[in-house]
């Protein structure tokens, strides 16, 4: 078998403003080794796992996998990587197999026939296969966001805190399923808490305050010999900028150099077939955009449909606002002409703000936006699924709205030309509305900021819709054709700008 790394990371840094989480981390993975990560709480474990996952941008340093480095190649370490974080990435309205099926989709992985089924199977899932989610237990859940594990053909796994919530018989059988993935030639980094069940693992490493500060076999490191570590590192004076990590060799720890060919001999793998795992994903990667596209509408409208959580809201705000407003107003036809296109344009804005805010940070409350992020490929595939979701709830509020103002103000808005002019005003409002609510995502103050940062940003587009539905309806064809105009390339200018920067949005 090579012995080529699988994984490498040189002197990987992350600061968060003035504080620096990791510092200077170096570490290899071959493949067929399983390597533990370990330390306190705040150590790092979890920034370096995202790191490499390519969900938080190093400092410094870099990651390597086979022939890929990030940064700069985010889209490619993507596409061999497998992440499974502390939350399990799961969609509560959809039953176990979609929430597999989904994710083998978004990502490019094989569908084989039968292999969602196998996978629930293998991991104790098969009978409960077509129950939502969100009846599952702790433990459940964690053994599906395992059993998603099974279906990537990705060489790197990484693994945050896997074991969390399994009883004793979930505990060895994810261990086991963990080995088997392991036999089949892939590394696995692993950041775990509790040194007995590290057991499994060929290599311990361990970090504290941000650095690598020690590793070797799982036995040298007990749970005493674990707190006394910790305990000197964080007692010690603030770490220099210059000093430099712990290698293998320093200090009393052992070298890993003969357990490791002790440890992953055995594995029948051959170089080729390792070799064939990476070589097999850039083809794949850049067929896959238009499947991971689908998979997100797939996805979207579905729960969409079943829980009506986006739209019922929407519905009523637009019903009980022209409602409220035509009972307040008993506006002659003229003035109708000139006040209900601001009041039918704010509604729109609002809609906007409340709708895609609250598709997105649903998002954020259900640990599933990072899922979305480890789409292989340009995340800009992302921004055009969800805006086109939110694209397609805005003109359901739109249509109840046009009939609506017919009823109260008896004022007809279905005129060809105002259609068009509302399609390019709800598709550039869903474009910007997504791309500011991906900016405010990252953000505790997220729904707040929304709004702050919306109607600025919209307010061009909302004062040419304005104007050209009243040009329309005072038959005004040059003001409509100029108004036309500049929405149409508000429009073009968006979807422009949103491609270009959305990945650089979606990082941290």
């Amino acid at each position: 078998m090579s012995l080529r790394p699988a994984l490498q990371l040189e002197r990987i840094s992350k600061a968060f403003g003035p504080q620096w989480v990791l510092r200077e981390v170096s570490l290899t993975v071959r493949p067929g080794e399983i390597v533990a990560l370990m330390g306190p709480n705040g150590a790092g474990k979890s920034t370096l796992l995202r790191v490499v996952a390519t969900l938080l941008r190093p400092t410094s340093g870099w990651v390597r996998i086979g022939d890929f480095s990030w940064p700069p190649d985010g889209a490619r370490i993507r596409a061999q990587v497998t992440l499974l974080g502390h939350q399990p990435w799961l969609y509560p309205d959809l039953n176990a197999a979609e929430n597999l099926r989904f994710y083998q989709r978004l990502y490019g992985w094989p569908e084989e026939l039968g292999a969602v089924d196998a996978a629930l199977r293998r991991m104790g899932l098969a009978e409960r296969a077509r129950d939502p989610v969100r009846r599952f237990s702790r433990g459940m859940l964690q053994r599906l966001a395992l059993a998603r594990a099974f279906l990537s053909p990705a060489p790197v796994l990484l693994l945050d805190e896997p074991f969390a919530g399994l009883d004793v018989l979930g505990l060895e059988e994810a261990r086991e399923a963990i080995r088997e993935l392991v036999a089949q030639g892939r590394a696995v980094v692993v950041a775990l808490h509790d040194p007995a069940a590290a057991d499994f693992a060929h290599r311990v490493v361990v970090l504290v305050g941000g650095r690598l500060v020690a590793e070797g076999s799982p036995t040298d490191f007990l749970e005493k010999t674990l707190q006394e570590l910790y305990q000197a590192r964080m007692d010690r004076r603030p770490i220099s900028a210059a000093e430099r990590p712990l290698r293998p060799s320093e200090g009393n720890f052992l070298s890993t150099r003969g357990m490791l060919s002790d440890g992953i001999r055995g594995i029948s793998m051959a170089p080729a077939e390792v070799e064939g795992i990476r070589s097999a994903f850039p083809m794949r990667l850049q067929r896959h955009g238009l499947r991971a596209f689908q998979a997100l509408l797939w996805k979207d409208l579905r729960i969409e449909g079943r829980a009506r959580e986006t739209l019922t809201p929407l519905l009523t705000l637009a019903g009980l606002s022209l409602f409220l407003f035509g009972a307040a107003f008993e506006l002659r036809p003229d003035l109708a002409r000139s006040f209900v296109p601001v009041f039918f344009w704010m509604l729109l804005l609002f809609a906007s703000s409340l709708g895609v805010g609250r598709m997105m940070a649903s998002e954020i409350d259900r640990g599933t936006w990072e899922g979305l992020l480890m789409v292989p490929g340009d995340r800009s595939v992302l921004f055009a699924g969800k805006a086109i979701v939110h694209s397609l709830l805005l003109g359901l509020v739109t249509l109840l709205s046009l009939a609506a103002a017919g009823i109260f103000f008896n004022l007809s808005l279905w005129d060809p030309a105002i259609l068009l002019l509302l399609a390019l005003g709800v598709i550039g409002l869903s474009g910007v509305t997504t791309l500011l609510a991906a900016i405010a995502m990252a953000t505790r103050a997220r729904e707040l900021l929304l709004p702050i940062l919306l109607f600025p940003v919209a307010a061009p587009l909302v004062i040419a819709g304005i104007q050209g539905t009243r040009a329309i309806l005072e038959a005004d064809p040059a003001g409509e054709s100029i108004w036309l105009q500049i929405l149409l390339a508000y429009d073009l200018l968006l979807c422009a700008v949103a491609w270009i920067v959305f990945e650089e949005v979606a990082s941290s």
